[in-house]
């Protein structure tokens, strides 16, 4: 069963999000300053209009086992960190510059390859349809090859390769919506 997170989730979704799973990190948060700004920055999928996230959760024991959390952001927005979003063709988006943007994608390792994520991405997709939203965008480390493959599937294309914020070469890919 898919439902939207809520308050009570957010001790989880910062549990998910610090795992970094799939992904290469050049260090981790230390101090209690750094965990505080990031629990900070995981609450504002929770608390704010223009993000969100879904848990996937087992209908008998409740036990959550999927997680995407999304954001619906402006490619000609100033942001405080590095995107390369610009360096996308503009006519890819929209007119008005709105896409959907995938933060995280989790799914519990004894549930991975049976249709979890699938089911979450689509979810998305409804939601960005809701909202008048035409593309959505997610990037991934190269490395993780059954995820680009995953997303193919579904019907994204990749649409750059190289690094963003440190040297990890990652993949991003964009599905345009009907």
């Amino acid at each position: 069963m898919i439902r939207k997170a809520g308050i009570t989730d957010l001790d989880f979704m910062i549990q998910i999000d610090l795992k970094d799973e799939g992904v290469t990190t050049s260090d981790s948060l230390k101090t209690e300053e750094e965990l505080k700004e990031h629990s900070s920055k995981i609450m504002r999928y929770v608390v704010e209009e223009d993000r969100g996230a879904f848990i996937f959760e087992d209908e008998e024991s409740k036990k959550r086992i999927g997680l995407i959390m999304y954001s619906i952001v402006n490619r000609d927005g100033k942001y405080p960190w590095k995107t390369i979003f610009q360096e996308l063709d503009r006519s890819l988006f929209q007119e008005d510059g709105r896409f959907l943007e995938i933060f995280q994608l989790w799914v519990a390792p004894e549930y991975r390859r049976s249709g979890i994520a699938t089911k979450l991405k689509l979810k998305l997709e409804e939601l960005a349809k809701t909202n008048n939203v035409n593309l959505i965008y997610t990037h991934t480390e190269e490395k993780n090859k059954h995820v680009i493959e995953l997303n193919e599937k579904l019907g994204y294309r990749k649409v750059r390769r190289g690094p963003i914020w440190d040297e990890v070469v990652r993949v991003s890919l964009i599905k345009q919506l009907q």
